[in-house]
């Protein structure tokens, strides 16, 4: 839905300079957390933040119903092009054949997988097994926090991998035949594991939600929610061996990839939305207070930010005189879970964002979590593929 806006109440403006006392996380925490009422405005808030002298911060905040990472970084770049005056470098945009069509897009897509995977419906009803019913006990292991608040206000930490650190990880994952999203996840996992020992705490199964792009193409230029995820699990004797266990990711992300299994869900919700809303209520809340279905931790990789084709370079670089430094995305935090990774590569930089929930996870903690993260990352164990 296109609406006119008059710009008051979307843009912000703040200098530190005027509060030099005001910490730069704590007050980009306080707008961060300022709720998003979309009855009465838009989903989307922007903050233009001076740091000091020539460094700024811009700020995008979207409201999660109405899009997802991959479309926010769309919509940002749009607006850049806007304000540089360049759009017309790139092909316009196709009228929207939403208008056309009846029913859900993304329903539709799903069922069009159906000649491109062997037995698709038994395998995604499977997979719902999974999910529901045979995952379900023992439940996920908790990642152990220092504090026991109810607030869902969001806090969040950052760090950047340069470009020649990132590119030593890159060739450790080409040389055991994975990808970098692989060795994220893997990482992912021991830490989860060696972050509740170190707390004298036991892990057993832990699982990892990762979202998925499912868009359709036609549609990825559409401001919207078309991600969907899937939740892969492991047990201590799949991580008592970080070659075994890097090995085990990658086979399944190849087979969750092969057969479509982010579409499972497409489905399952699609299902749902068939039953009173009295019903999917009394789902909902059966959901939120057994926590059974709530993974671990999230971790998301944006993937390159705005590229130029067939290359790693970024495409966009400035926004007027300005030079874009870094781009970096924050991911939600679902609860119990209470933190979150997001990545990103920029420049050949590796952004790497932590979200926690304050109530949960203090400070110390959230930036010794990252900082455990990016050593596990980095120092990876990994075996040489057999050429």
């Amino acid at each position: 839905e296109i609406q006119q806006a008059s710009g008051e109440g979307i843009l912000s403006t703040h200098d530190m300079a005027e509060l030099p006392d005001t910490d730069y996380e704590d007050y980009l925490s306080k707008w961060l957390n300022k709720p998003i009422n979309i009855r009465e405005g838009f989903p989307l808030q922007v903050l233009l933040l001076k740091k000091k002298e020539n460094d700024y911060s811009l700020v995008f905040s979207f409201h999660h119903s109405a899009t997802d990472g991959l479309r926010a970084v769309i919509f940002t770049r749009k607006v850049f092009e806007y304000y540089n005056n360049n759009l017309e470098e790139y092909t316009p945009i196709p009228e929207d054949i939403r208008i056309y069509q009846k029913g859900d897009e993304l329903l539709q897509f799903a069922r069009k997988q159906r000649p491109r995977v062997d037995y698709y419906y038994t395998r995604l009803i499977f997979s719902l097994f999974r999910r529901f019913i045979f995952n379900v006990l023992p439940p996920p292991t908790r990642v152990y926090h220092d504090k026991h608040g109810r607030s869902k206000e969001l806090d969040m930490c950052f760090h950047t991998i340069k470009s020649i650190e990132l590119e030593g990880t890159e060739a450790k994952a080409r040389a055991a035949g994975v990808e970098l999203n692989d060795l994220l996840l893997a990482a992912g996992y021991r830490l989860v594991e060696k972050w509740n020992a170190l707390h004298g705490k036991k892990s057993n199964r832990i699982r990892i939600m990762t979202p998925v792009n499912i868009s359709p193409k036609g549609f990825r230029q559409i401001v919207s929610n078309q991600a969907s995820w899937i939740s892969p699990y492991t047990t201590p004797e799949d991580r008592s061996d970080p070659v075994k266990l890097l090995k085990k990711v990658r086979t399944e992300n190849i087979y969750a990839t092969k057969n479509r299994m982010a579409f499972s869900l497409v489905f399952f919700f699609y299902i749902c939305s068939l039953f009173p809303h009295s019903i999917m209520k009394m789902m909902c809340r059966f959901l939120m207070i057994t926590h059974t279905y709530v993974d671990s931790i999230l971790i998301t990789n944006i993937g390159l930010i705005w590229p130029k084709p067939g290359s790693t370079a970024p495409a966009l670089t400035n926004i007027g005189e300005a030079q874009i430094v870094g781009v970096t995305g924050s991911a939600p935090v679902v609860s119990p879970m209470g933190i979150s990774f997001s990545a990103s590569l920029y420049n050949r930089n590796l952004n790497l964002s932590l979200t926690y929930r304050p109530a949960i996870f203090s400070r110390e903690k959230a930036k010794e979590f990252l900082d455990m993260y990016i050593a596990e990352i980095e120092n990876y164990p990994i075996a040489q593929e057999n050429s």
